[in-house]
Formats: C-alpha cells, structure tokens, sequence
C-alpha cells in the first residue's frame, strides 16, 4: 500500500505522520514503512483505538511544497524498535511510561490521590559517557516538579478545578498552616478513576484511553471525563506527547468557576529552571517573563533554563512548552504563568465562568514539547505550525 505525504507550507522535520487506511487493514503484526525514493526503512505502527484503521511512522524531514510517497508493508521480522511501552499496574495506582526502555513518565491515577496526574516527565539531559556515579550532574530528571512545599497540590502535570458548583477540586489536605481548608465548600473533590477503555504500546507512539468521574464530598458526581494520552517516539534529545480531556456534566448543568486555582491543564515546571532561579518564560507573541505573559492570549508558553549546573561544567539548557490547540475554545487562551513555576491556561479565570449543559461537552487538547536549547533553538513555533497543522496524507 502507497501513502503520499504532502504539500505543506513550512518546512517540517522529526515528526510523526498519520494516515487512514481502508477498511478492514489488519492492525496486528510487526508493519514498516519504506521510503520510495531513498529506500529508507522506519517502522510502522497501525492501530483502530478510534474505530477506524491509522498508520502511524517517523518523517525525518519535508520541505516546503514537496510530496513524498512511502510503501506500507509487513516487516520482514519481529519489530526490534525501542518505541513507547505503556505498563499499567493497578496493584500500584499508576501506569508506568517507558521511552525507548527508560523511564519516562508515571500516571497516578490511584488512592490516595485526590487527582490523577503525570510525574515525573522526564527530559532527556545527560552527556556522553556520564553515569550514576558521575558528578557532572547531566542525569536524566524530571522537568516537572511533584507537591513542591510551596504549593503541595501543584501535582506537576494535571487537571484540577477550584469552584466546581462549589466543591473545591483543586486544593488537598495538606501539611499547611492551622485552619488550612478547602477554596470553596466544605470539603476536597476527588477526581476518581473509573476505567481504561484501551491501553497501546508500540514502536511510533504509546498511550491510553480513560474514564473518570468528578465526585463531591457527599458522593454526588459532578462530571464525567474522558482522557487521552498519545507519547511519540522521536529521534535526538526531544519529548513530544498530546494530552486530552472532554468533560461532559452527568446529570445537572455545571459551572467551572473563575478562580486563579484552576488547573485546565497546569505544568509545575521543575525548580531549577523556573523564572526565580533563572529560567525564562517565553511565549508565541515574543512576550518574555512571567508578568509580560501572565493574562495575556498565546499559542504556545515555554519555560527554558539551565537544567543541569555542575562544577566545572557549562550548564545543558532545557525547557518545556505547552501548545494550546487551535480547536479548543476561545483559542488562543490567556495563560497563567508565575516565576515560581506554574504554567497553563485557565479559561474560567480569564473568560469568564463556563457553564456546560447536560449532554454538553468541554474539550481540552494541549501538546507537551520537552527539548534541548531555548525555545528559537528549538523551534518551539514550528512544533506549534506542526501541532495546528498536520501533514496532510493520502492512499494513493
């Protein structure tokens, strides 16, 4: 089978292509895609998670205007590829993220957490030859933090709500000061886990599919949610992963209030490279530093900085950009960003209060972009171009 890839306006490069296949593909076994001009071999990966047949391969690169044709064929052996493996352990609460056999990413989706949430998110930091008795400090850590002191329920990368009809979905119980409490109410919201409607891992991309359910402290369910999580396996020093929620009231008419303690969705960029120890937040406007991008309507947002300082060693820089779809409503959102290290949009706080109708549905569709070098160096802007626009694809 020949797919064709392309035209495209911008000059593409390191991404994942997808095509619909005909009817009736068969999804399982090892597939590899060959490239018939140069001949090069990448694998392939079909899936039917959304009832219809997608492939799934690497591109290294697509100039602008050009088209490329690539031939679909069973590999001739087992798939030795080292892609995305998905692990779920329920006995633990979590699933388990593996990049290429390394650890990437957990999903903690059990009690007692009052909220599922990713952590860590791993960058690829770490120079060559260096171990874990190395003491140059270049191993590979997380660029989100998990419950720092400052904020314990800034729970790294996740979705939360402050004033859901009242019930505060947002703030836990907590080692705070004496007469800590919930924002609104009189009691913490869970976001409790129901069930994974499918489970991928492979070569090209991993990830899950989730129901879960918004549940006040009387036991009410408030929301039903939808989750999505699609990790891709790149070449370099690079993290790409997409991110979804569709919300949709279970019975009665909802409101997500307009408070600043949202989380739809919210990063905790890791200390280090946060804007009070010397990172920078930069977004697709130009704007730089939190006061310059905090409220204000963008694409993307960026936290870049030093990630690893040691003696003796120039620094290796890395950041973390969130896109923000062009799908999702009211795009480009306004953006909560502090130099302490929260970053995400929060529509309810800036746009106002958000009522959804039973039957109704809220989507959210953001891209987590984790790269070496400041955002120009890594082209931030274009990821967004590729985010917003997809190569297009055909059967031919």
């Amino acid at each position: 089978m020949k797919i064709q890839i392309g035209p495209t306006t911008t000059p593409r490069e390191n991404f994942i292509a997808d095509a619909m296949l005909p009817a009736g593909t068969p999804s399982d076994g090892a597939w590899e895609m060959a490239d018939a001009e140069s001949g090069a071999v990448t694998p392939a990966q079909i899936d039917d998670v959304t009832g219809a047949s997608r492939v799934s391969w690497w591109v290294g690169e697509l100039a602008p205007g050009d088209r490329r044709t690539f031939e679909l064929r069973p590999a001739a052996g087992e798939s030795k590829a080292r892609g995305i493996d998905v692990d779920d352990q329920p006995e633990n609460g979590r699933v388990v993220v593996y990049y290429g056999t390394l650890l990437q990413s957990m999903y903690h989706y059990g009690l007692p957490n009052y909220r599922p949430y990713f952590w860590p998110n791993v960058a690829p930091s770490g120079r060559a030859g260096s171990g874990v008795e190395s003491t140059d400090g270049s191993q590979p850590k997380s660029i989100t933090d998990d419950g720092p002191p400052d904020h314990v329920w800034h729970k790294s990368l996740w979705y939360a709500c402050g004033d859901l009809n009242g019930v505060d979905f947002y703030l836990e119980p907590a080692a705070m000061n004496r007469g800590y409490g919930p924002h609104v109410g009189t009691g913490w919201g869970r976001i409790v886990h129901r069930s994974f409607d499918w489970m991928v891992s492979g070569p090209v991309w991993g990830g899950f599919q989730q129901q879960v359910q918004w549940v006040a402290p009387d036991g009410r369910i408030l929301l039903d949610d939808t989750r999505r999580f699609r990790m891709y396996r790149m070449k370099g020093r690079v993290r790409l992963w997409d991110i979804q929620a569709d919300f949709t009231p279970h019975l009665g008419e909802v409101t997500f209030g307009q408070t600043n303690e949202n989380a739809l969705p919210l990063f905790r960029v890791a200390d280090i490279i946060d804007e009070w120890d010397g990172g920078t937040y930069t977004n697709s406007t130009g704007a730089v530093g939190s006061p310059n991008t905090h409220a204000q309507r963008a694409e993307w947002v960026d936290c870049s900085g030093p990630f690893t300082r040691a003696v003796g060693q120039d620094p290796e820089i890395f950041g973390i950009a969130m896109l923000d779809h062009p799908s999702n409503r009211n795009h480009p959102n306004a953006w909560f960003t502090r130099g302490y290290g929260p970053i995400g949009t929060n529509l309810p706080y800036f746009d106002g209060p958000l009522t959804l109708q039973p039957g109704e549905t809220w989507s959210l569709k953001h891209r987590l972009f984790v790269h070496q070098g400041m955002p120009a160096d890594a082209n931030v802007a274009g990821r967004f171009v590729e985010y917003a626009e997809p190569v297009a694809t055909v059967v031919v």
